[in-house]
């Protein structure tokens, strides 16, 4: 005689319990879900933004950079050939003043030289391709790179003397304005400098 296992039967009571813990877990797990991939969303939001914060930051400090250094060319050619820049400028100011018509000046002794010398001396005149205080021509740029690794669409420097005390002391203003490729923004750099020149002994 084979004994019969005694069936178990489940109380109705507890049925419904375990639908609403397995539901309960469902709701759980799709709210954790919903926070992950809200977390991530946010993550991936702002990894993108800092990364253009950054690329900015850089082209900026660059920028910066650059524009220091061809300050510093600029200085260079200031002490290299001081007596050639302050005679080319005071040469500049004459003519303009002569052209916008004031009175009470003498006609001046040589007429304006084509180009003028301090045309010449700050470099932006026809036929000088290679001066590295203004824009060079791709070709060059890229041959020599040196704006690399800007993308500089265009540069230039400006020399202006504020004050002077003859030959002795001025004080030097250099300006220069950069603009990056496929950017509007013209950014401009200053330096002034308190210049003194004393004889060689």
């Amino acid at each position: 005689m084979h004994e019969k296992s005694p069936i178990v039967r489940e109380s109705p009571l507890k049925t419904p319990l375990k639908k609403n813990r397995s539901g309960m877990a469902i709701m759980v797990v799709l709210s954790i879900a919903s926070i992950l991939l809200l977390l991530g969303v946010a993550y991936l939001k702002s990894f993108s933004q800092s990364t253009v914060t950054g690329k900015l930051q850089l082209d900026q400090i660059q920028s910066e950079f650059f524009a220091r250094g061809l300050q510093n060319i600029a200085l260079f050619k200031i002490k290299r050939y001081p007596d050639f820049f302050l005679r080319s400028y005071r040469h500049m100011v004459y003519h303009r003043r002569i052209a916008a018509g004031e009175g009470g000046l003498e006609p001046p002794l040589v007429p304006a030289p084509n180009p003028m010398p301090f045309t010449k001396f700050t470099g932006i005149y026809p036929g000088n391709p290679r001066d590295l205080l203004n824009h060079l021509p791709d070709g060059i740029d890229t041959a020599t790179g040196f704006s690399e690794p800007l993308d500089i669409a265009t540069w230039s420097t400006q020399f202006s003397l504020l004050s002077a005390e003859d030959f002795n002391r001025g004080f030097i203003e250099i300006v220069v304005n950069l603009q990056l490729e496929g950017k509007a923004t013209v950014n401009t750099y200053r330096m002034s400098l308190d210049a003194s020149q004393t004889a060689r002994l």
